[in-house]
């Protein structure tokens, strides 16, 4: 079974007018009041917002009310500069800007000659205070530290929201991937995005972009109640994944997983299909199944090649890439599905000794394996003749094989102070055969 997906996003991000709502869904804003030591407002003061890790830069002068307001800008760290006329300069860092967040920095100015600098680094309250919506967020930290289930599939970190509850057992799933409700709504009422872009499965819901690889994700955001009038589509709950970008500086990571038979314990079907058998003298049937895991890949962003005249340099402040790869692949010989009722040794005797003259008998012996007791059993007559069969359970195991690849690259680009735009492209192919229930054969 093959599967490959592909999305290429390309936003045109714009600083003077307002944004469409997918751009605001992959951004935020930064505002608040100018005042100074006597909390009276300070009107016509500049204020300018920069982006610490990329140089991105704007500004503008605050109203006759103080009040100034930096819309649709682009999420990480930044520091806000405030200046006005018989008051010292204002420097304030530390400011993390996250995806949807309204981070309200209020400034108050000290009387002071225009060569004085204060600085303050304080971050924006993560409080919101300006609409009534209700979300939770997973940034990178937690991303990297929270355990998310051995495939790494960052979908997972939704499962620990408040609110949200996975399938129990027997439930079908309705969505693909994974399936789950959110303050009891339907499973296919969840809306997912990535960078603020639709990646729902047109056909059953659902997220269709495989994500397994952390490191290519910077944040995630769930919202689970009073969404804004910029979403639409579901009402269960938006999800949005926002991926890594680069910055003036390279940064990046390597890594690599494995799973093997040697570090697996038994299950009960396992030790049905002979494995995990002390007494076994074959080695591979002592041990859990065969199996071979692997997960490696890296990320790395950081400045692009800036080619004009003469020898290449960084094109720092104005164009950034990042590029994330990881291939998955998984070899394991799974137990199958238990049959119960096939005859044990003792009852493959018994049927044997009917078995001249009756091609379905013999089928049943030539095909199917024998069985472990269970203490059950069955019985016919033939002639007259009563007979007893033992019977057991039997569990097969097949050869599985999986692969799977998964990329993106994302580009950034600054045409000037008030235009930004990127562009990502992602593609996530995957195949497997084998598994599952494989006696009797066809």
């Amino acid at each position: 079974m093959k599967s490959i997906s592909r999305l290429v996003s390309l936003i045109a991000l714009t600083a003077v007018l307002a944004f469409n709502s997918a751009a605001q869904s992959s951004t935020g804003s930064i505002s608040g009041t100018v005042s100074d030591e006597r909390q009276a407002v300070v009107p016509g003061a500049t204020v300018s917002i920069k982006n610490t890790l990329t140089g991105f830069t704007r500004a503008m002068t605050s109203d006759s009310e103080g009040r100034y307001r930096f819309t649709a800008v682009p999420i990480g760290s930044y520091e806000v500069t405030v200046e006005a006329a018989n008051f010292a300069k204002l420097v304030q860092t530390g400011i993390t800007l996250a995806v949807n967040q309204d981070a309200v920095v209020n400034q108050s100015l000290r009387a002071g000659g225009v060569a004085e600098v204060v600085t303050v680094t304080e971050n924006a309250s993560v409080l919101n205070t300006t609409t009534a919506e209700v979300s939770t967020r997973f940034d990178e930290r937690r991303l990297s530290e929270l355990p998310i289930a051995p495939n790494r599939n960052v979908f997972n970190v939704l499962l620990s929201t408040p609110g949200v509850s996975q399938l129990g057992a027997g439930q079908t799933g309705f969505a693909n991937g994974i399936s789950f409700s959110s303050n009891g709504g339907r499973l296919r009422s969840n809306n997912f995005m990535l960078d603020g872009q639709d990646i729902n499965d047109p056909s059953v819901s659902g997220g269709q972009v495989a994500l397994n690889n952390p490191d290519a994700i910077g944040e995630v955001r769930i919202i689970t109640n009073q969404f804004l009038a910029e979403y639409g589509r579901n009402s269960g709950s938006v999800v949005n994944f926002i991926g890594k970008s680069g910055t003036n500086d390279f940064h990046g990571t390597g890594f690599v997983f494995y799973n093997g038979e040697e570090l697996n314990a038994c299950s009960n079907t396992d030790r049905i299909a002979g494995f995990c058998n002390p007494a076994s003298t074959n080695p591979t049937r002592q041990i859990a199944p065969f199996r071979k895991e692997f997960q490696y890949g890296f990320s790395i962003g950081g400045p692009f090649l800036n080619f004009g005249e003469g020898v290449p340099t960084l094109a720092r402040d104005k164009t950034f890439f990042f590029w994330d790869y990881q291939k998955w692949t998984d070899r394991q010989l799974a137990s199958g599905s238990a049959i119960s009722g096939a005859p044990t040794a003792a009852g493959r005797a018994v049927l044997q000794s009917i078995a001249a003259g009756r091609p379905q008998v013999q089928a049943l012996l030539t095909y199917l394996p024998e069985g472990v007791a269970n203490g059950t059993s069955t019985t016919f007559s033939l002639g007259g003749v009563p007979f007893t069969v033992p019977l057991g359970t039997f569990a097969g195991s097949s050869a599985f094989r999986f692969d799977s690849t998964q990329t993106s690259v994302r580009i950034d680009h600054r045409l000037n102070d008030r235009h930004l735009m990127y562009g990502r492209y992602r593609y996530d192919g995957n195949a497997s055969a084998g598994g599952g229930q494989v006696s009797p054969p066809d």
